[in-house]
């Protein structure tokens, strides 16, 4: 199990349980992604990631923190850039040189990126920077260059804390995991004889995901690193700048990992509330796509 499970965290959560109908945010990360499954069925229906609104009413403002992963449907990215085009700013994330506009073509320049094209062959999904049109007027990039980040991931010893954790996490499943990996491959194994490899794994892979969340969040270091709270932190310095030029209507579009420090800032600093929650399906885990072309 811990092997698919670093396998989906360095896929989805570096650059990825539903909530009360009332809007209450307990900054957790599994409060902003979620499998659904229809009531009393056993296989998953979709794969989804958050939008959660916030609002100062005084100054009419609004701000959503929307919930990325990286590769997805391609018609996930449609919509999003649909949505995008309600707002007077959308800030992204992006670690490279200030006001950066990735092309599609250069996606594949870093090991990761590289990886998370591998495996949207593989699950049949699309890459996020092929698709969601950064070039549009209201794109504004928030975040690291490449220098910052790789300054203060040296500083703080990211790197030296995820190896440790991670090889705390694998080391403490013991028998246990063996057994839970077995009957994952199980589940891999007899969901592909009535529907594309493909299609079977994203299927385990989102359900693992969930299940295993809070230990992802710990690995890549929730508590504070330079992946999550430091560039949160140059997220929000933008987003100041932009509330500072009369924006209203601002959207923070980051990876789903970012959403729990988000949540916590935009509430204790930017004194806002929390007015609801939308999801958008980013895996669509009833389709077949595996025979596109």
């Amino acid at each position: 199990m811990k092997r698919f499970y670093l396998l989906g965290l360095f896929t989805f959560l570096l650059p990825v349980i539903l909530i009360a109908a009332e809007a209450k945010t307990d900054a957790a990360l599994s409060n902003f992604m979620r499998v659904s499954k229809p009531e009393g069925k056993r296989l998953p229906i979709s794969y989804d990631t958050a939008i959660v609104k916030f609002a100062d009413e005084k100054n009419d403002v609004q701000i959503d923190l929307i919930g990325a992963i990286h590769i997805g449907d391609k018609e996930y990215y449609a919509e999003l850039n649909e949505i995008f085009k309600k707002y007077d700013a959308v800030l992204y994330e992006l670690v490279a040189e200030e006001n950066a506009k990735p092309t599609g073509r250069n996606e594949s320049q870093n090991m990761l990126s590289a990886f998370q094209l591998v495996m949207g062959k593989v699950l049949a999904l699309d890459f996020q920077l092929a698709h969601i049109d950064y070039h549009a007027k209201n794109m504004v990039h928030a975040d690291m260059n490449p220098t910052e980040f790789a300054q203060r991931m040296s500083d703080r010893g990211d790197f030296a804390q995820m190896m440790s954790r991670a090889m705390a996490i694998s080391s403490r499943g013991g028998n246990a995991d063996a057994q839970s990996e077995e009957k994952m491959l199980g589940r891999i194994i007899g969901g592909s004889l009535f529907v594309s490899l493909a299609l079977a794994l994203k299927r385990v892979l989102a359900e693992e995901m969930m299940n295993q969340i809070d230990d992802a969040i710990w690995l890549i270091g929730g508590d504070g690193s330079a992946i999550i709270t430091d560039r949160n932190a140059a997220a929000l310095k933008v987003l100041s700048r932009e509330l500072q030029n009369g924006k209203k209507k601002i959207a923070l579009f980051y990876g789903a990992a970012h959403l729990p420090e988000f949540v916590k800032s935009l509430e204790q600093d930017f004194h806002m509330k929390c007015t609801g929650i939308d999801w958008i399906i980013a895996w669509d885990l009833t389709k077949d796509r595996s025979a596109r072309k």
